[in-house]
């Protein structure tokens, strides 16, 4: 595997995961987001990249909002999902480790 593999794989699961939360409306139900209020939604994604540090690892930066704290269950039911979805729709991504980081949305 070259190092534009797993660029290739990077971008392909950056597409899936936003297109995917975007389908789910990140999970929040609509009286709840407010385009004034950093956080408001309950579960997004930032990027999937390349872990310049571990080679063969690919960081996937998901963001949550103010109804969740980063041990939450259900925070990590939804990380859990998404992943699923992912390997499901494009199991070649899986050839490469994943690091899953989560930080608030107002980080």
């Amino acid at each position: 595997m070259s190092p534009k593999d797993i660029d290739i794989a990077a971008e392909t699961a950056t597409s899936f995961i936003n297109d995917y939360l975007i389908k789910h409306g990140n999970f929040t139900p609509d009286d709840e987001v407010d385009v004034d209020v950093l956080g408001s939604l309950r579960f997004s994604f930032y990027r999937a990249m390349p872990d310049r540090q571990a080679p063969g690892t690919i960081v996937y930066s998901f963001m949550y909002g103010t109804k969740f704290q980063e041990n939450s269950p259900e925070l990590q039911k939804l990380v859990q999902q998404s992943m699923d979805a992912l390997k499901q729709a494009h199991p070649e991504v899986f050839r490469f480790k994943s690091l899953i980081e989560l930080d608030p949305a107002d980080y």
